[in-house]
């Protein structure tokens, strides 16, 4: 059983209170037939009252900490500052697609300290705090076992392929070898969040994600390495620290031999 800390408590709670509505509006957006513009509306409604609910209760816990918006920098330093995505999986959600996530982080000093996603539909809510291990409710979750690429899941996240420089195209596509070459299956869910909390969990095996500004990597380094696991560039440089628009998540083991392959040149 996990010893949820004050502050997951204070973003469990807070959490917790925007669910029921969230559902409801997914409800009606499976349901409804409405134009396009009016669902994007809807969408960024349902959005924007989910981020003002969770503002508001963080803040009122912590009047003192601060709010990331937009990947912003420059921000003061020994401040802690609330990192908040109130709808990962957006695209999942307009579609009716029962795969989006909610995650909040605190970050000091450039630092995530605690990190939580969590995901409506199934009531799966995934945290992590420095040094405290990576939890699932209330079990503890490890990485992948796997120490061989032979028959893994890769899952793969990319919002936008169209106009990617060749360096990336290039990425992709040896990792679309490396899976054909290892009978492994990739897999796209759409929802970087959740791509992160299966890899933490071992649901899947190595996570290949591009595009990515740092707010919406700061929900998953800290829960992939509380659970054991690795997410870098391709430099080995630590996700939340690097500039990349590349990154590879993984146990160990895989972490290492996919670098490796990635970086090899065929």
């Amino acid at each position: 059983m996990s010893n949820k800390s004050p502050i997951i408590n204070v973003i469990f709670q807070s959490l917790n209170k925007v669910t029921k509505n969230m559902l409801r509006d997914f409800g009606e957006i499976e349901n409804l037939q409405v134009s396009p513009d009016s669902l994007e509306q809807f969408v960024s409604k349902t959005e924007k009252k989910i981020y003002k609910s969770l503002l508001n209760d963080l803040t009122k816990s912590r009047p003192e900490w601060g709010i990331k918006l937009n990947n912003e920098l420059g921000h003061v330093k020994d401040k802690h500052y609330w990192i908040v995505d109130p709808l990962n999986g957006r695209f999942n959600f307009l579609h009716g697609l029962p795969h989006f996530a909610i995650s909040v982080a605190v970050e000091l000093n450039n630092e995530i300290l605690s990190t939580v996603i969590f995901d409506p539909i199934r009531d799966e809510f995934y945290f992590a705090e420095k040094g405290k291990g990576s939890f699932q409710n209330d079990r503890r979750i490890r990485v992948s076992k796997r120490n061989k690429l032979k028959s893994c899941i890769f899952s793969i996240f990319n919002e936008n392929t169209m106009n990617e420089k060749n360096s990336l195209m290039n990425c992709f596509e040896k990792v679309n070898l490396l899976s054909y070459q290892s009978d492994s299956v990739t897999r796209s869910f759409g929802s970087s969040a959740l791509n992160f909390a299966w890899l933490a969990s071992g649901k899947i095996d190595c996570l290949f994600v591009s595009k990515l500004n740092k707010n919406q990597i700061a929900c998953g380094e800290l829960l992939i390495k509380e659970a054991g696991g690795y997410l870098t560039n391709l430099k080995y440089i630590n996700a939340y620290d690097a500039q990349s628009k590349f990154l590879i998540g993984a146990n160990p083991i895989l972490h290492k031999e996919v670098l490796k392959k990635i970086n090899q040149k065929y």
